[in-house]
């Protein structure tokens, strides 16, 4: 179709379907590092970082692969085991309001953490996620968020987690102190929200379709 047959009406519904009409990234009031290149540049190491799982071979990227749009082209994902549901595609999904298939979080960083204790994803826990940060990441993570807590360095149960799932894990939560709780979680956010970062800056690009209403508008 000639670009001169397009109405008023049927151009506005072309600009609606525009990538230029998505505008700016929302602000994440629950993130203020949502928009930082270090927290950016951390989360991109965690989230292609695989000792993140029980068996040291499943990161983030297992399921979220940059050369399939960041899903893993599988009828169902593939983690520790198999998941009921294939990964969502991460391309733009900073513009979203709620997250994951069935919209149970309202965050980024929230969901990004939902599948680190999953036992068919990750397979772990956040105390042991507190350990590996502490390990490899100290001091990436203290640039951004400050001093790791003194704690880390002490003999705290790796498979500690609040989850009703895993008595043992949750046994193991309940008998740390209230002090070594708050700062296991404090870490574990942090690290949600490092991730959260660096999937903000998967964005998509204009298609043809785009560039063809670029021209007509």
């Amino acid at each position: 179709m000639d670009q001169h047959t397009w109405t008023d009406q049927e151009k506005s519904i072309l600009r609606s379907l525009w990538i230029g009409s998505l505008g700016p990234l929302p602000v994440d009031p629950s993130n203020r590092y949502s928009d930082n290149p270090k927290a950016a540049a951390l989360g991109r190491k965690l989230f292609f970082e695989d000792h993140f799982s029980g068996n040291m071979k499943v990161s983030c990227a297992t399921c979220h692969r940059e050369d399939y749009f960041f899903t893993d082209n599988l009828p169902l994902s593939h983690g520790m085991d198999i998941t009921p549901r294939r990964s969502m595609p991460l391309i733009g999904v900073a513009y979203n309001s709620w997250f994951f298939w069935d919209g149970r979080t309202d965050s980024l960083w929230s969901q990004a953490l939902g599948p680190i204790e999953n036992k068919r994803e990750h397979g772990i826990s956040r105390t042991m996620s507190a350990y590996i940060i502490s390990k490899y990441y100290r001091k990436e993570y203290e640039e951004i968020f400050g001093p790791l807590p003194d704690f880390m360095e002490d003999t705290l149960p790796q498979h500690a987690r609040p989850a009703l799932d895993d008595p043992d894990a949750l046994k193991a939560w309940v008998l740390m102190t209230p002090v070594q709780r708050e700062e296991v979680n404090k870490v574990y956010v942090n690290m949600g929200k490092s991730i959260a970062a660096f999937v903000r800056t998967i964005l998509p690009q204009p298609s043809p379709f785009d560039r063809y209403v670029e021209q007509i508008m």
